[in-house]
């Protein structure tokens, strides 16, 4: 399919579904699902004249797959007229024009289209691709499918660009100009050179092959379909998908020796290896330059039956010393030998380690891909990154095989992302976003086990300049389709965008979490709703809420030690590992009137874990018998106190849960009236911000609500008496980062979104989390609920950016010592714009939202 066949669109300025990168198997292969699903409204970006990818452009003499083509091509598109088991590259590039005219791709390509960059759009929860023609267009998903293999490598010689003669990547062979009769030099002894090498032997004048390092080859068993099989395959599908079967067991049981019994190689390579060198390479010497000095696998093993014959032949001069420099006619040697030559072809491969380049991909906070890589590329299930919502690279880090068919794991990424995609819908959600933790969990382990596979033992195109391997899968193909398919989903957190900002947070569909939170709800709707609040008095609440809590255990991995500071009892939960250095005030619920540090150890314990920090819980003073501000005060005295044991403010979070969420408001209000430094931030789980109880929640979610009654929140606010600011109408200019979440079932959701709309008014970074099916405090439930700890995890991932971006803090606490009234206005625009997380709203101070 050429670009005359294709349809151009036209930027109509709707958003698509769907933007595809790349018009290879990738592209194509992601296009069709689409097609398959019912979605029409995607396009697919090609930057070259027609599809093919890889296939269209490595057109060099002898290109063939080294993968037997019927594994090498689509399972639901088989292909009965293989011309032989390694088909040409014109067959397969063909058989990819044939997929596209077959499924009518054409009017969803863009030919010429390159893409210079894309940024993602957290307002609206969109990609915003830019071409090279300075086009622009915009998707829900942005789906990568460059691959790994995409842009050509050129060595790193002196004097490349001095060469008067002709000189070529394999990558972009020169048809027009012809090497019969000419003195050539090949650069490198790759997969593509030993393809090539023999094509032109015959036609060149001389042949000087420049070999870093040789590679292990063994025979490729290439023989032709004749009429008879593919007769049967055309008339027999099942016989053809039996044969596909019967190669994908022969080339996936490969992976044993790839990554666990080593020894394997010596009798599936070596061998075959050196009997291939002994019958076709005669002169000893050469024999001696062809055989590696590094473990059989740690670089690519290639499949040729005619290279090794070719650099036998008399024309042909294998050159082992290292290149010095690549003069204005020739290629000079370290040992001082000049060789003159017409024509350089460099068949030095492709930078499979720079995923993407040049695309500039932007996530998150105008994080580059690149910064978020730079100690090595790495996703989740070779798809996914943290911080680049809604983004799906296809054949991505840690996903090449050297052992089976790429197009297989295609097929399962695809798969995959369609699994996303459905599963967005189901929750109605806008985004997706893999967790961190889970992102990095997943990582270490791959790394884990390539350090135990033969491509640990050399260096190689497999591994980046940091040591890092970023290219293979260390596993069966099997496997990893298994992971596509049944467990990986559980990874993703998916959101929806609220209309005034912030996001919507899907609750895990998964049958175990329904089940668990409808049985919660029952065991609240019982016990706490029923004996929490009048008319009983605070003493037999508090016993309720003790034995209730026992229900409701922490987590291991940390060390909890008890302390008075200025007569308050603090329980300090540090974790065991964390080398962050900053720390955690948390203000633990309960209304003023009930609740410990030790009823909350559910929430305190995983939040130190998480975070890494220790947190600080006081065991403040309860009304009613210590009503406002004994509470405050103990706030203000164990703040001091972490100021005391030298923790700087853009070290302190200060964090807290219904009633201990207003307190830790009133504490950052209390702060900057006394014109101290703001803290890092604040950590908001379902505040109290309005004493009136004036929210149209604690009508419309009275009987949604499993936990509390408004009669109870009356009873505590009595109790407390607070003469304090109404949140809702104090000036929160100068205030740190703030991230607010809260149940969409819970009589104070209204509280939480009034603050983050007067948060963001007010020129202050807040992002608001709306948690979908969940109910007042839910958190306290971490131990049965996946999504109680992901949001905890959540809020640990802010607590750690916080403290990390203290340049950003710094320059927040020198806005908060300055920017308390209308009359002194921001001078750079929204605080909204910066910080850890999303802001809830674009409002500026110098707009004089804020009372």
């Amino acid at each position: 399919m050429h670009s005359s066949e294709s349809t151009l669109q036209q930027d109509t300025g709707k958003p698509l579904a769907a933007i595809i990168i790349g018009a290879g198997f990738a592209g194509i292969g992601m296009a069709i699902a689409l097609q398959r699903a019912g979605v029409h409204d995607f396009v697919l970006l090609e930057r070259s004249h027609d599809v093919g990818g890889v296939w269209r452009d490595n057109s060099y003499p002898g290109a063939a797959c080294d993968v037997p083509s019927h594994l090498y091509s689509f399972s639901f598109e088989p292909n009965p007229n293989w011309s032989s088991t390694f088909a040409p590259q014109a067959e397969i590039h063909a058989y990819l024009q044939h997929c596209a005219r077959k499924y009518a791709l054409a009017p969803h390509i863009r030919f010429g289209a390159e893409v210079a960059n894309a940024r993602y759009d957290e307002d609206r929860a969109q990609w915003r691709v830019t071409l090279k023609d300075g086009s622009t267009l915009r998707a829900a998903l942005l789906i990568s499918g460059t691959g790994q293999l995409s842009k050509p490598a050129m060595p790193r010689i002196p004097g490349l660009d001095s060469y008067k003669g002709h000189a070529f990547h394999s990558a972009r062979w020169d048809h027009s100009y012809s090497l019969a009769g000419k003195r050539v030099a090949v650069i490198g002894t790759g997969a593509s050179a030993i393809q090539f090498v023999p094509a032109i032997a015959d036609k060149v004048g001389k042949l000087s092959v420049f070999q870093r390092s040789p590679a292990y080859i063994i025979p490729r068993p290439d023989k032709p379909y004749g009429s008879l099989s593919r007769m049967v395959f055309r008339h027999l599908p099942w016989a053809m998908k039996l044969h596909r079967a019967a190669i994908y067991v022969r080339y996936e049981a490969r992976a044993l020796a790839f990554t666990r019994l080593h020894g394997l190689m010596r009798y599936a390579v070596a061998k075959p290896f050196h009997k291939l060198l002994a019958r076709q390479v005669p002169d000893a010497a050469l024999r001696a330059k062809l055989v590696p000095d590094y473990p059989i696998g740690c670089k690519r093993l290639l499949l040729s039956s005619e290279y090794l014959a070719a650099v036998s032949k008399p024309n042909v001069d294998l050159v082992t010393d290292g290149i010095r420099r690549v003069t204005e006619t020739g290629v000079e040697t370290v040992d001082g030998t000049h060789h003159t030559v017409d024509a350089i072809v460099y068949g030095t491969g492709f930078a499979a380690t720079e995923f993407l380049s040049p695309m500039r991909i932007t996530g998150r906070a105008g994080v580059d891909l690149n910064d978020a890589w730079r100690r090595g590329a790495q996703a989740y299930l070779g798809l996914t990154v943290p911080g680049f919502p809604n983004f799906f690279m296809l054949y991505g880090p840690n996903t090449n095989l050297g052992h089976n068919s790429i197009v297989y794991m295609l097929e399962s990424q695809i798969a995959h992302v369609m699994r996303c995609c459905k599963a967005m819908r189901m929750a109605g959600a806008s985004t997706i976003e893999v967790d961190e933790r889970r992102y990095k969990r997943f990582n270490v382990g791959i790394q884990q086990r390539l350090s135990n596979s033969v491509w640990s033992g050399c260096k190689s195109w497999y591994v980046d300049e940091n040591g890092h391997n970023s290219t293979n899968w260390p596993g069966f193909t099997l496997s990893y389709r298994w992971l596509t398919r049944h467990t990986s989903l559980n990874a993703y957190r998916f959101t929806q965008p609220l209309p005034q900002g912030g996001a919507i947070v899907a609750a895990p569909a998964d049958t175990e979490e329904r089940v668990t939170a409808s049985l919660l709800r029952g065991l609240l709707r019982l016990s706490f709703r029923t004996l929490i609040g009048p008319p009983f008095g605070a003493k037999f609440q508090r016993g309720v809420v003790s034995l209730l809590s026992a229900l409701m255990p922490g987590v291991g991995g940390v060390i909890r030690y008890r302390d008075v500071v200025g007569n308050i009892p603090v329980e300090i939960v540090a974790p065991k590992r964390g080398d962050l250095d900053g720390v955690v005030l948390y203000l633990h619920g309960g209304a003023f009137c009930l609740g410990s540090p030790t009823t909350h150890r559910s929430i305190t314990t995983r939040l130190a874990v998480e975070s890494g920090m220790p947190v600080w819980v006081p065991d403040y003073r309860l009304a009613p018998e210590h009503p406002y501000p004994a509470a405050l005060e103990d706030a203000l005295a164990c703040y001091q106190v972490l100021r005391n044991k030298g923790y700087a403010p853009d070290r302190i979070l200060i964090a807290g849960d219904s009633a201990g969420g207003a307190l830790a408001l009133s504490l950052a209000l209390a702060l900057k009236q006394r014109d101290a430094q703001a803290p890092a931030g604040l950590l908001l789980i379902s505040p109290v911000t309005d004493g009136a109880l004036n929210g149209t929640s604690l009508a419309t979610r009275r009987h949604a609500d499993p936990m509390i009654r408004k009669a109870w929140l009356e009873q505590g606010l009595h109790w407390y008496r607070a003469v304090l600011p109404d949140p809702l109408q104090a000036d929160l200019r100068g205030l740190p980062p703030i991230l607010i979440q809260v149940g969409d079932q819970e009589v104070l959701l209204s509280d939480s979104t009034r603050l983050a709309e007067h948060a963001a008014a007010c020129g202050v970074t807040c992002r608001l989390e709306v948690h979908a099916a969940r109910w007042h405090v839910f958190h306290l439930q971490s131990f049965y609920l996946r999504s109680a700890r992901e949001a905890i995890r959540t809020l640990a991932g802010f607590a750690q950016a916080c403290v990390m971006s203290s340049a950003s803090t710094a320059a927040s606490a020198t806005r908060a010592r300055t920017a308390y009234s209308c009359d002194q206005p921001e001078s750079s625009g929204s605080a909204a714009t910066t910080g850890p997380t999303a802001s809830v709203s674009n409002a500026t101070a110098t707009e004089c939202l804020c009372p």
